[in-house]
């Protein structure tokens, strides 16, 4: 399949599958973030949102990164090698999981947090180990690009977690149990995802430590840039809430949440297409970098769109999200919404870096944006608050995309993005800013008329990749 014509098709509909299935996600995951918000209060809520950053930098350290290593070397690899391969990825991510843990314990301990947040953030952080399991059983459907699989584990998983949260809040839980949800919901997803699997991927684990050496050397600059690059987001919200005021921690976390949703969609469509970009990288580069070209054009068509619609539409999203009591997080959503345009087309860089082994790279880029992301954190979120907060985000998602594009091609030249794309997605940008930013217009309105102006420049100027229009109904093929 990954060598067939129709690979390319199979990755454009998986994506706008798994999609579509984020989408109903994100209404799911906006109703448990409305419970929240207002079943916690903003002091209670910032706490919240602050434990659930620091879990997710465990993760980033122990699933992003390997686990795309392992379906690229899943994609390229056979037999007994590959089967010997996926069960010490295996016993080497929950070996890893496990210091993760003791280190989310340690920092919450150095951090003062009082007994609920404490055992709270050492649950949450052990639902980051039954995410690994969970997640390295998911390589052989990535690989084989079982895409629509993929997106009903995904979905299961956000469907499981609001269940529990509606729960929770009914029965007027506190921030301990509703920390304690990841955990449950992990396990809960191991044995279906296992079954699913178990013909193409060992469910033993590997306890080979001179293995797991010969696997970090793989693994290891890819994947410390893979930590660094989410650490680099999530530590916006933790400095935030050591420099600045509660309130204003809170305010910033309810954008931030938000923010963070819409960010897992550039990565989730480009790593459906890593398997065949791994594969192109090691046997066609006229291929690679054809395929590149057409990942930046969606990616930035949608990047646009994305930043567009919040502009717009951000002081709607965080009443219905959040509530009046949120009102002032408006203006910060706004801010952050311009990250997304670079966030979107990163992530297409990002993985061909990764197909590519250019791992120093990828560590190298990841790395400046984080001190930059830091630097102006601490000197923005102190005397700023949640505003300032969100440009550190602007100045790391921008600083991370531009260092990902030079690294991406010095060398090779082919990979340069032809920029007759640009020029398009800015025409239809143009009159879009100009609708989102109408004063006395209601936001939901003006998101709706910035978008619908927007996506008519995209449509007659033919910004759209061949490939994804080739998809379409024969009759919505032939409009102008």
């Amino acid at each position: 399949m990954l060598d067939s014509t129709e690979a390319g098709g199979r990755i454009i509909r998986g994506g706008a599958l798994r999609f579509g299935s984020y989408l109903l996600m994100v209404a799911l995951s906006v109703l448990s973030a409305g419970l929240l918000t207002r079943h916690l209060g903003v002091v209670r809520f910032g706490q919240y949102t602050t434990v659930i950053s620091l879990t997710a930098v465990v993760a980033a350290i122990t699933d992003a990164g390997m686990s795309a290593i392992g379906t690229r070397e899943f994609s390229v690899r056979t037999g007994a090698e590959r089967d010997a391969l996926m069960r010490d990825l295996l016993g080497l991510r929950i070996m890893l999981t496990a210091i993760g843990v003791l280190l989310v314990t340690a920092f919450a301990v150095a951090a003062g947090y009082g007994t609920a947040l404490l055992v709270g953030a050492v649950l949450a952080s052990l639902g980051t180990v039954a995410l690994v399991v969970q997640h390295t059983h998911t390589i052989p459907l990535a690989a084989t690009l079982r895409l629509g699989t993929l997106s009903a584990l995904e979905l299961a998983r956000q469907a499981l977690t609001v269940a529990a949260i509606v729960v929770l809040v009914v029965l007027g839980a506190g921030v301990l149990p509703l920390l304690a949800v990841l955990l449950v919901v992990n396990l809960a997803l191991i044995p279906p995802t296992a079954a699913l699997a178990h013909h193409q991927i060992s469910l033993r684990m590997g306890l080979r430590p001179r293995h797991w050496l010969a696997l970090l050397r793989l693994t290891v600059a890819f994947s410390l840039a893979s930590a660094v690059g989410t650490l680099y987001m999530f530590t916006a919200q933790i400095l935030t809430s050591l420099v600045a005021g509660a309130h204003q921690n809170g305010l910033f976390a309810a954008s931030f949440r938000i923010f963070i949703v819409i960010t897992v969609v550039p990565g989730t469509l480009a790593a459906g297409a890593l398997p065949l970009l791994a594969r192109a990288a090691r046997d066609d580069r006229a291929r690679l970098a054809y395929a590149m070209q057409r990942i930046f054009d969606a990616s930035l068509i949608l990047g646009v769109a994305a930043a567009v619609g919040l502009l717009g539409g951000a002081q709607f999203v965080i009443h219905v999200v959040a509530g009046p009591k949120y009102a002032a997080a408006g203006e910060v959503l706004q801010i952050q919404g311009v990250a997304l345009v670079a966030t979107f087309v990163l992530a297409g860089w990002a993985y061909a870096l990764l197909a590519m082994k250019r791992y120093k790279e990828v560590l190298l880029a990841n790395l400046i944006a984080f001190l930059v992301s830091c630097a102006a954190t601490l000197a923005l979120a102190s005397s700023h608050g949640a505003v300032g907060a969100a440009v550190a985000t602007v100045c790391g998602e921008t600083v991370l995309a531009v260092g990902s594009l030079l690294v991406l091609v010095r060398g090779h030249r082919e990979l340069r993005p032809r920029l007759g794309i640009v020029l398009k997605v800015t025409l239809a940008a143009a009159p879009a800013v100009v609708l989102a930013l109408l004063p006395g217009v209601p936001s939901l309105v003006r998101a709706l008329l910035a978008l619908l102006a927007y996506g008519l420049v995209i449509v007659l100027t033919r910004a759209v990749p061949e490939e994804a229009i080739e998809l379409l109904p024969a009759r919505m093929r032939r409009l102008p």
